[in-house]
Formats: structure tokens, C-alpha cells, sequence
């Protein structure tokens, strides 16, 4: 509003002024007054339209700093992401190997059991060996038991890793947003500069005009 009403001053006062060219030298320092407040208004408007763009510009120069950041985090996130992905693949294949290496001493005990019937002579032989099975059981339990553990520990990362997705994409999508406000800013701000400084050089331009003018009288 201040600026809409320093625009009209200034109409009015050019207007009268060659309309009256014949007036008094009271009238004529009236009006240049006038101009030079204008020209001032002008200053002023121009003043703080840059020091606006120069807000806008360091805001989006901050804005791309925080998205580089987030975008830095993002690739974090994927590649622990692949990497949870791998290790569930790894640990899925390990049980089915765990598993059919179980299976294979479960069936070797059925089959010496029947040649324990079959071959008394071998009986110790065929303990001890059901011995060591078991133990090598007990042990691919323990392992199986282990693998098990590990894989709810991936299992419950997937999730917080999906999550930590989640908010990374929100961060950039708020970003982007933001970052386009400010960019509208600045263009809305460039093209007031621009305005300002092409009416504070027409100010001064009548202002010279004017000082010619009393200069001659």
C-alpha cells in the first residue's frame, strides 16, 4: 500500500507540473520535492526488495544443503536395505541346508538302527557312531537355534530400516515442496528488483529534468 501511494504522488505531481509550467518558482520547488520523494520511496523499495532476494537466495541455498543430506541418507538407507535383503536370503538358504543335513542323520540312525537288528557284531560300532550323530544333531540344532535368533533380528531391522525409508522420502518430498515456495519467492522478488530499479532510474531522471529546469529559471 505505501508503494501504491508513493506510484500515485508521483502521477500527480508529474501531471500538474507540466500542465503548469508557468507557475510561480514556489510551485516548481513544491513539485520537485515531490520528485525527490519519490525518488527516495524508490530507493527504499528497491532497497528492500534486494535485501528480500538475498533472504530467499541463502534460503534456498539452505535448502539444497539439507536435501543433498537427506538424499546422502536415502542411499544409506537403500544399501542397508539390500543388505538386510542378502543376509535374509543367506540365512534362509543355510536352513534348508541345515535342515536337509538333519534329515540325512535322522534317516543314517533308521538305517543303523535296522543293522543293529541285523548285526549284532556291530552293535558298539553303530552306537558310538549314533553318538556322534546325535551330537553332530545337537549341534546343528544349536545352529539352527542360532540362525533362528538372527533372523528375527534381520526380520525386526527390515522393518525399522523400511521405516527410516518412509521418513527420508517424507523429508524429501517436504523439501522439494519447500524448496519450490522459496523458488517462487525469488522469482516473485528478482522481477520487483527489476521494476524498482528501472523506476528509481526514471525518478531520477525527472529529478534531473526538474534541477535542469530551476537550474535555467
Amino acid at each position: 500500500m505505501k508503494f501504491a501511494k508513493a506510484m500515485t504522488t508521483l502521477t500527480i505531481g508529474v501531471l500538474m507540473s507540466l500542465q503548469t509550467t508557468a507557475w510561480a518558482q514556489n510551485s516548481a520547488k513544491e513539485g520537485l520535492e515531490r520528485i525527490k520523494a519519490n525518488v527516495n520511496n524508490s530507493k527504499t523499495n528497491l532497497q528492500e526488495y534486494e535485501k528480500n532476494l538475498k533472504t530467499v537466495e541463502g534460503n534456498i541455498a539452505e535448502v539444497g544443503k539439507a536435501k543433498s543430506q537427506v538424499e546422502g541418507q536415502q542411499k544409506q538407507v537403500l544399501q542397508q536395505v539390500e543388505e538386510n535383503n542378502q543376509a535374509m536370503g543367506r540365512i534362509g538358504g543355510q536352513e534348508k541346508e541345515i535342515q536337509q543335513l538333519i534329515n540325512d542323520e535322522k534317516n543314517k540312525m533308521t538305517q543303523e538302527n535296522q543293522k543293529i537288528q541285523e548285526l549284532e557284531a556291530m552293535i558298539a560300532k553303530i552306537k558310538d557312531n549314533q553318538k556322534k550323530r546325535e551330537m553332530n544333531i545337537n549341534d546343528y540344532q544349536l545352529q539352527l537355534t542360532q540362525l533362528q535368533e538372527e533372523k528375527k533380528i534381520w526380520s525386526s531391522r527390515a522393518g525399522t530400516l523400511k521405516e527410516q525409508n518412509d521418513q527420508v522420502n517424507q523429508k524429501l518430498r517436504s523439501l522439494a515442496s519447500e524448496e519450490n515456495e522459496w523458488k517462487a519467492k525469488q522469482k516473485g522478488y528478482q522481477g520487483e528488483v527489476k521494476r524498482w530499479s528501472k523506476e528509481v532510474e526514471r525518478q531520477q531522471k525527472i529529478s534531473d529534468s526538474y534541477n535542469s529546469l530551476a537550474e535555467v529559471k
